[in-house]
């Protein structure tokens, strides 16, 4: 069996239908999907029925999306390996295979892939921010709270990876453990983790979630499948994903911004092309056209707009 996971919350069930869609636009691949969410469930989901864990339903294409209600506290970012170790062991223990996709994501390509790339290693994407010398000072601070830790450093990395996509096999799950136990060591040293950040790159810990990912590909004796920042997305290149920096799709006032100098990006378009599709249709269609047209005309008038600048 193979499995999706991601984590849903709030508004953010709007990413969540644009990234079944889009799965379902590229093979699917996978057997089930499981969703830990916290708060209410949008009205617009399909009719659920109970399972086994929490609450389900089936797509079009015949697969199983279940709803788990999400035990935490933290800023949801910050409960990922918490999760994927639940998925791991408890929801879903006899699977081979294991992809996350943050609920912001729209998937760009062939979900088998995905399925290819894992036999390789425990599937990572680089970050926006991607260079991090093995000899950068807060590095070598993770390194020395490993070791002080117990933890032994198995990788000498000069990268820095994002959290927003994770792929594992039956054979490299003792990975997601590596990643916990990651996290924490990081944790004393993190501030207050109802937040997403609180402090800046000077400090030990930026982001607790994404620092600890970070620290457990240098300690794991698992192999390691690495690709660069451009399969999120975030420069040109082998585009896997699409995966918006700053604020969502859904959120942005198009007009506005594109006034201030920000037209819509390559992942603003994606999402409205998306969050409408086989799977799940949670706004009006007219709205999802009013949307399309609007990008696509504020894109095209923010390359004469930039080039007049």
């Amino acid at each position: 069996m193979k499995i999706m996971t991601t984590l849903a919350e709030r508004d953010y069930f709007l990413g969540l239908a644009a990234l079944l869609n889009s799965m379902a636009r590229h093979g699917t691949y996978v057997d089930k999907v499981i969703v830990g969410y916290r708060e209410a469930l949008p009205d617009w989901l399909p009719p659920l029925a109970s399972s086994r864990h929490g609450q389900s339903f089936t797509t079009s294409g015949g697969v199983e999306v279940e709803l788990v209600e999400l035990n935490g506290s933290l800023h949801m970012v910050h409960e990922k390996p918490k999760w994927f170790l639940h998925v791991t062991e408890v929801l879903a223990p006899e699977a081979t295979e294991y992809f996350f996709f943050d609920s912001d994501i729209v998937i760009n390509t062939r979900m088998d892939f995905f399925g290819e790339w894992v036999q390789e290693g425990v599937a990572i994407c680089g970050d926006v921010n991607f260079v991090f010398n093995r000899r950068h000072p807060i590095r070598q601070k993770w390194a020395r709270i490993a070791r002080e830790g117990g933890r032994t450093i198995t990788n000498e990395l000069d990268d820095y990876y994002n959290s927003g996509f994770l792929g594992w096999t039956q054979e490299t799950k003792s990975f997601i453990q590596d990643w916990n136990d990651a996290f924490a060591l990081l944790a004393p040293h993190s501030g207050n983790m109802n937040e997403f950040r609180v402090y800046d790159r000077t400090a030990v810990v930026l982001s607790t979630n994404q620092d600890s990912l970070n620290l457990a590909m240098m300690t794991t004796d698992q192999p390691l499948s690495l690709m660069g920042p451009e399969a999120m997305g975030f420069i040109y290149g082998l585009r896997l994903m699409h995966h918006p920096i700053g604020p969502k799709p859904w959120t942005r006032n198009f007009t506005r911004e594109f006034f201030n100098g920000k037209p819509p990006r390559d992942s603003d378009l994606i999402f409205w092309e998306n969050v409408n599709g086989s799977e799940l249709q949670p706004v009006p269609d007219s709205k999802v056209r009013k949307m399309q047209r609007l990008c696509k005309t504020l894109r095209f008038g923010g390359r004469y707009y930039k080039s007049l600048g």
